[in-house]
């Protein structure tokens, strides 16, 4: 159970590295695909019309490095020993997550609810299906475990790269996922 949540301890790290690269190619090309882009962690954005592919890739690129950047230095920082690729494979490792979720979103009955329901939104109309409200409420949970699981792969590997034990750590660890993931977002 415990590789499930940690898939960091049963590979090396070159394999983690090529793997965790070709799922972030496999992310991005998804993803723009369907007409979004990462704009942080977990998270995606429509693409606008008027952006570049060059611009897309790298402002997607900027969002791994920034996280690479600040877990790097925090890793650092409880670890002196920390090296960099024991913080690049968490951090591309936990977007094979994101897949799902890009594929799971465009499933025709579930995007036909997505737009039912901003419809509703749009029109300022409270009357929604029942079987509308039931589709995105499961895709919902799905969507809540998926994310949590690519959490969990991010934080068991950071935890093992580090040897964090120390409950402040965690806690900041946690408020700097936030952080980055709210300001990635703005930015």
């Amino acid at each position: 159970m415990k590789t499930i949540f940690n898939p960091l301890l049963k590979f090396d790290d070159k394999t983690l590295l090529i793997t965790g690269i070709v799922s972030v190619i496999v992310v991005f090309l998804t993803a723009y695909y369907f007409g979004l882009q990462t704009d942080s962690l977990f998270h995606f954005a429509l693409i606008d019309s008027e952006d570049s592919l060059t611009k897309i890739i790298l402002s997607t690129l900027m969002v791994y490095a920034i996280n690479v950047a600040v877990f790097f230095i925090f890793g650092k920082i409880i670890n002196r020993k920390t090296r960099l690729i024991d913080i690049v494979n968490p951090i591309l490792i936990s977007q094979i997550t994101s897949i799902f979720l890009l594929i799971t979103a465009e499933i025709p009955i579930i995007s036909d609810s997505q737009e039912q329901i901003m419809n509703s939104v749009k029109n300022q109309s409270l009357e929604i299906e029942p079987l509308v409200l039931l589709i995105i409420t499961m895709y919902s949970f799905f969507s809540l475990a998926v994310s949590a699981y690519g959490i969990a792969i991010l934080y068991n590997g950071f935890k093992t790269a580090t040897n964090m034990k120390n409950w402040r750590h965690i806690v900041i660890f946690a408020l700097l996922l936030l952080s980055l993931m709210i300001t990635m977002q703005i930015l």
